[in-house]
C-alpha cells in the first residue's frame, strides 16, 4: 500500500495562521480594556490638536488627503497646523490683518501684522477646512461674505479675497464644520434675518446658494457642533429672546424648527461646550449681568433655564473650554476691565469673578495655545492689540496685559 504524501508547506502555514490568531485574541482583551479605562478621549473634547480629527479616505490604491474635521468653530484666533496662534482683525482702513506667534506658545512675540487686503464691514474669523489649511471670512463693505485660502502669517499673506455671495449681509459670520467636514457659513442681513450657505463638499470651492433660516438675529449668531455631530445655531432676537436651530441630521442641508430658549438679552451669544458634552449658551440682559443656560444632558437639546451669574458688562461675551474641560468665560465691564468666571470641578456651581485687568475697549478672542494654556486677546483703549494669558495650563495666575502685538485697529 503506497504512503500517503505528508505536505509540510501547508502544515507550517496553518502553524502561522494559528500563531496570528492567538495574537488578536491577546490583543483583543487589552483594547477592550482600554477603551473601557477611558484612554481614548471623548469625542466632543478638544484635545489642543490644531488638525483637528483626521478620517483617511482611499481610491483605488491611491490615499487621497484625509478629512481634518475640527471640534470648534471659527473664531478670530486659532491653532495652525504647526501649532501656533493665527489672529485675524479688522484695520483702521477696513483692511483683514493677521498675525501669529513667532512660537508656538503663549506669551510669545508675534510675527508682526500682515496686511491680507478685503475690504472689511465687520469682523473676521477664520477656520480650518478639511484639508487642514486657514480659512478667514469676512463680511465685505458690499453687504457680501468674502473667503480667503491664504491666510498664512509666517509667510506673507496674499489679498486673494474670494466672493461667496449673500446680501445686504452685516456684522460677523459664524463658521464651523458639518460632521463630514464641509465648512458651514452662517451671517445676519441688515434687515434681520438670517442666512447660512456651505461648501458643497468637503474641503470644496464650490458653495451652495445662500438659503434663509426661519430665525430672527439682532445680533451676530453663533455655531457650534454638538456631541452627536449636529450643528446648532445661536441667535438672538430682536425681542431679546435667544433661539437656536438644529440640522435634521447629520451633514445635511435640512433644519428643525426653532427653539425658543426664552430671556431678554442685549447682544450676540457665546456658546462652548462641557467635558460633559452639552453645550452651554451665554449672554447679556439689559442691565449687563450674565446669563447662562445649559442642556439638561449631552445633545438632548433640552434646556434648564436661565441662571445668573450677576455682574454689569457689555459687548459679547468669550467663552472656551480649557485644557480640563472646564468652561471659563470672560467678559468686559464699562470700565475696561477684563473679568472671569470659570466651571468648579463638580461642573454643577460656578466660581466668583475674577478680574484679569486690562483696560481694554474691546475683546477679541479666548483660545488654547499650544500647550494647552488659555489666551485671551483685545483691543486696548488706546487701539493696540493686546494679549494676556495663563502662566500654568488650565490654571493661573495670568500674566499681565502685553502691548507687543501692536499694530491700531478701531475701538468698537
Amino acid at each position: 500500500m503506497p504512503i500517503k504524501r505528508v505536505d509540510r508547506r501547508k502544515d507550517q502555514k496553518l502553524l502561522v495562521l494559528a500563531g496570528l490568531g492567538g495574537l488578536v485574541l491577546i490583543a483583543a482583551p487589552v483594547v477592550v480594556f482600554s477603551q473601557a479605562m477611558g484612554e481614548q478621549p471623548s469625542p466632543w473634547i478638544n484635545a489642543g490638536d490644531p488638525a483637528g480629527s483626521q478620517f483617511p479616505v482611499e481610491t483605488g490604491t491611491y490615499a487621497v488627503q484625509p478629512t481634518q474635521v475640527s471640534p470648534l468653530p471659527g473664531t478670530a484666533a486659532r491653532l495652525d497646523k504647526s501649532g501656533r496662534l493665527v489672529l485675524v482683525a479688522s484695520g483702521q482702513n477696513r483692511e483683514v490683518l493677521s498675525n501669529s506667534q513667532a512660537a508656538p506658545s503663549a506669551g510669545s512675540d508675534g510675527a508682526g501684522w500682515v496686511n491680507a487686503g478685503g475690504s472689511a464691514a465687520g469682523d473676521p474669523v477664520i477656520a480650518m477646512n478639511a484639508d487642514g489649511a486657514q480659512v478667514a471670512f469676512v463680511i465685505g463693505t458690499n453687504g457680501a461674505l468674502l473667503e480667503n485660502y491664504q491666510v498664512k502669517p509666517s509667510t506673507g499673506a496674499v489679498a486673494n479675497w474670494r466672493v461667496l455671495g449673500g446680501a445686504n449681509l452685516v456684522g460677523m459670520p459664524a463658521v464651523a464644520q458639518d460632521a463630514a467636514g464641509k465648512l458651514v457659513v452662517v451671517a445676519r442681513a441688515a434687515d434681520g434675518s438670517l442666512w447660512k450657505s456651505q461648501q458643497t463638499e468637503p474641503g470644496g470651492k464650490t458653495w451652495a446658494e445662500w438659503r434663509s433660516l426661519p430665525m430672527p438675529a439682532a445680533y451676530d449668531p453663533a455655531i457650534f457642533r454638538d456631541s452627536r455631530g449636529k450643528l446648532r445655531i445661536f441667535a438672538t432676537g430682536p425681542d431679546g429672546q435667544v433661539r437656536t436651530i438644529a440640522q435634521a441630521g447629520l451633514s445635511v442641508d435640512d433644519w428643525n424648527a426653532p427653539q425658543g430658549l426664552g430671556g431678554t438679552m442685549t447682544g450676540p451669544p457665546a456658546v462652548a461646550m462641557d467635558d460633559q458634552g452639552s453645550l452651554r449658551v451665554f449672554a447679556l440682559t439689559v442691565d449687563g449681568s450674565l446669563l447662562d443656560n445649559v442642556e439638561v444632558s449631552a445633545a438632548s437639546d433640552t434646556w434648564r433655564g436661565w441662571q445668573s451669574r450677576g455682574g454689569q458688562f457689555m459687548g459679547r461675551p468669550l467663552a472656551v473650554a480649557d485644557a480640563k474641560g472646564c468652561v471659563v468665560v470672560h467678559v468686559l465691564t464699562v470700565n475696561g476691565a477684563v473679568q472671569e468666571i470659570f466651571q468648579l470641578p463638580d461642573r454643577k456651581s460656578w466660581s466668583e469673578w475674577h478680574d484679569r485687568g486690562g483696560s481694554i475697549a474691546k475683546l477679541v478672542s479666548s483660545a488654547l495655545d499650544s500647550q494647552g494654556r488659555l489666551v485671551v486677546y483685545g483691543i486696548s483703549k488706546r487701539g493696540g492689540m493686546e494679549q494676556t494669558y495663563q502662566t500654568i495650563r488650565a490654571s493661573g495666575p495670568w500674566a499681565s496685559w502685553e502691548s507687543d502685538l501692536g499694530g491700531v485697529f478701531p475701538t468698537n
